[in-house]
């Protein structure tokens, strides 16, 4: 089985007037990671204030970074071939989103079936927390997330916690 754990950063919420400034994933074979992708992508929009006090990643940062149709597409040949992708909140966020920027970037990709670790953690530990954000269940599995909000960071604090939850 081979599947892609990503997550990504970006200039807001809404999938059609904001962008993705940081594309992170890892893709696994057999349990093991096997390669990774990281990436800052220059949105060619403003990158809002409130957005790099919450990830740190500023206008600056990404001024000589690729397009996101480069980074995109480099992604899509990253993900082909694999059995699911996921994420956490990856259904009602950051798949459409990444949906969403392929298709304005005329980047060509099938669609994926899409795991979700907030999903999953609802249905397994919904006696036990409130809460399903990262930093709650990282936190309830005492997984560290040494950058939390940072694509890479984030995706392997998931891939941790997508094996914790099937675990049990």
């Amino acid at each position: 089985m081979e599947y892609v754990v990503f997550d990504i950063e970006t200039t807001g919420l809404d999938t059609l007037e904001d962008r993705i400034i940081e594309l992170g994933a890892i893709r696994v074979k057999d349990d093991k990671v096997v390669s990774e992708f990281n990436r800052l992508i220059n949105p060619g929009i403003t990158i809002p204030f409130e957005v790099t006090n919450i990830n740190g990643i500023s206008n600056e940062m990404v001024v000589d970074e690729d397009y996101p149709g480069v980074v995109l597409s480099e992604f899509s040949k990253f993900i082909f071939g694999v059995d699911f992708l996921i994420g956490h909140n990856a259904i009602r966020f950051d798949y459409p989103f990444l949906k969403s920027e392929f298709q304005r970037n005329f980047v060509k990709s099938p669609d994926y079936l899409v795991k979700d670790t907030v999903r999953i953690a609802r249905v397994k530990l919904r006696r036990e927390l409130r809460s399903f954000t990262l930093k709650n269940l990282t936190q309830y599995y005492g997984i560290i997330n040494r950058e939390a909000h940072r694509a890479l960071s984030d995706v392997y604090a998931t891939y941790e916690l997508y094996k914790k939850l099937n675990q049990e």
